[in-house]
């Protein structure tokens, strides 16, 4: 029997991950290769601590080329689209055939979507976080304002992650005083899909720390001057520096692939993170895992390193004719930075029987110790 192709479109977390497990669990003649039009992808979950300086920018990247020690190949190419009757992948370096496809495309940002939020300053991209970085570096007295548009987005604590930098950067800077952190999201509450005992506490925390929390109220628009925010509910907040979260959507190829049936995101059964066309699976921030009516699992890297190893190990088990594994249990753990050298913890089961079972651990040492040991595993391919 010939050997299988299975064929992962993308380099992030949930990419990276199916094809380190797929490649570990499947005998040489069956290959694994990951498209995707970046050799570097970076780690975008370091940039709440890069725009403050606690980061080196030359550590925030990783080669795909390396893969190929792994067996891994790796085409560093432009996807043009998804031929689901065909069974290929169009890229301009050529056409790919797969016998199991793994869409791990990601979100794309849409900054069209605020209009004016393309020339205030974001954090959600490397180069993005790096021209704030030099704006905090001449930053002296004033008011912040970090304004989420609409979710889901990647990540939900990074807003509050980078108030947090934020203050405490100004606070060792000694301009604390003199500067003013808010933080406007469009949900009722912070990291909402954590529930409500998370989401007190944060509040608390971003209390204490004198940053300003508004609820229940997304932007809409950003001024010409860069310098006043309109709001949802009719208001605006006028500031000297205005931080957007972009809006996120599912990657253009991929709607128009039929995947998506329409929707803003790719339906998967919840077990297998399957799509509704045989052997074509999709993990990370391109799907959505639905626990409640208006809840999914988080759009985060270590949810979608879970969801790719989970979708390595039902391919293989397919393939090799074997037990299929656990269905998938929306298992994962996210950092936030409090300080330079202290971090929280929040996360659990998402998919637990009963609800999600999840907790906002309090910001520690060991906690930023193992979110530095993260970083570098991530680095190494160990995640």
């Amino acid at each position: 029997m010939p050997g299988k192709k299975i064929v992962v479109l993308g380099g992030g977390f949930g990419g990276v991950a199916a094809a380190r497990t797929a490649r570990s669990l499947l005998p040489a003649e069956h290959t694994v290769t990951i498209i995707d039009r970046n050799r570097v992808p970076r780690l975008c979950g370091m940039n709440p601590m890069l725009i403050v300086g606690e980061r080196d920018v030359r550590k925030t990247g990783r080669s795909l080329g390396q893969l190929a020690n792994r067996g891994i190949q790796f085409v560093e190419s432009e996807i043009d689209s998804i031929d689901l009757p065909g069974r290929t992948v169009n890229t301009q370096s050529g056409v790919h055939e797969y016998d199991y496809l793994i869409v791990a495309l990601g979100a794309t940002y849409d900054w069209d979507a605020v209009p004016g939020s393309d020339l205030a300053y974001s954090f959600y991209s490397l180069e993005t976080a790096r021209r704030l970085r030099r704006r905090l570096s001449r930053f002296r007295r004033g008011r912040i304002v970090i304004s989420v548009a609409a979710p889901p987005y990647k990540c939900p604590p990074a807003p509050f992650e980078t108030a947090m930098m934020m203050n405490w950067y100004f606070r060792r800077q000694g301009i604390r005083r003199d500067s003013e952190i808010i933080v406007t999201i469009p949900e009722p509450a912070p990291i909402a899909v954590a529930g409500p005992d998370a989401s007190a506490q944060l509040e608390q925390d971003l209390d204490r720390r004198g940053i300003e929390l508004r609820t229940g109220v997304g932007v809409i628009a950003v001024a010409p001057s860069s310098m006043e925010a309109e709001y949802s509910d009719g208001s605006s907040i006028a500031a000297d520096v205005i931080v957007t979260v972009p809006v996120h959507r599912v990657p253009k190829i991929v709607a128009e692939s039929g995947l998506t049936d329409g929707k803003p995101w790719t339906p998967v059964n919840a077990d297998t993170l399957e799509t509704s066309t045989d052997n074509v699976f999709a993990v990370g921030d391109v799907n959505i895992v639905p626990f409640a009516e208006d809840r999914a699992v988080p759009k985060a890297g270590v949810f979608a390193a879970g969801q790719g190893e989970n979708v390595a190990e039902t391919i293989a088990s397919r393939i090799l004719d074997t037990a299929p594994p656990p269905a998938y249990d929306g298992s994962g753990e996210c950092f936030l930075a409090y300080s330079s050298t202290q971090s929280a913890l929040l996360g659990g089961e998402f998919l637990a029987q009963g609800g999600p079972q999840v907790a906002l651990r309090a910001p520690t040492a060991s906690g930023m110790r193992s979110k530095e040991r993260f970083e570098r595993d991530w680095r190494r391919f160990r995640i």
